[in-house]
């Protein structure tokens, strides 16, 4: 009899956990300690949108407080990549003795093409964003649509642009590879 209690107790957390798992501030991005408290923020507000039925009204309000939510959110995730991609450029100027020159150069090409692909992309979303955020309130439906599309595009923009910096450091590093032996 307790082991049916327990396992009816396991099974409702687990549908609790897949109820909620797909909200996108908790699972796009890991938690660290300066982005905890905004991860938490962001779901709860998502929570709170999500509760509303489809044909309901999310105010002008609670739109701005998730959109800058998330805009906080992505500097912190941005200024992560960056210093990331900026850690793997040291450590293959190191081991393959690039000069310094070199290197630097390698990271102002880095910073302008990411920054350029970035502001393309907020270019794209500028329209519908100034529209949902001028207007009084928009349907649950349509502005969680643009908001899921909003973040996962964003997200999926960061990591393409480390995944193709990462490949274009090594590549460029091989050219040194005989001086570091």
């Amino acid at each position: 009899m307790m082991n049916d209690s327990y396992n009816n107790d396991l099974s409702e957390n687990k549908r609790t956990r897949q109820l909620y798992n797909d909200f996108l501030a908790d699972n796009l991005f890991p938690k660290h300690a300066d982005n905890a408290a905004l991860l938490s923020s962001l779901s709860r507000k998502e929570y709170l949108i999500r509760e509303k039925p489809n044909y309901g009204q999310v105010s002008n309000r609670e739109m701005v407080n998730l959109l800058d939510g998330y805009n906080k959110l992505y500097v912190l995730e941005h200024a992560r990549m960056m210093k990331r991609l900026s850690n793997t450029l040291n450590g293959l100027s190191k081991k393959y003795k690039i000069p310094e020159k070199e290197t630097r150069k390698l990271w102002n090409e880095c910073k302008r093409s990411i920054e350029s692909k970035l502001n393309r992309k907020m270019n794209s979303h500028k329209p519908r964003y100034n529209s949902l955020v001028m207007s009084c309130s928009a349907s649950v439906a349509d502005f969680g649509d643009f908001y899921k599309y909003y973040v996962t595009s964003w997200n999926k923009a960061l990591k393409k642009s480390e995944k193709k910096w990462n490949k274009i450091f090594i590549e460029r590093a091989k050219n040194y590879r005989s001086g570091a032996k």
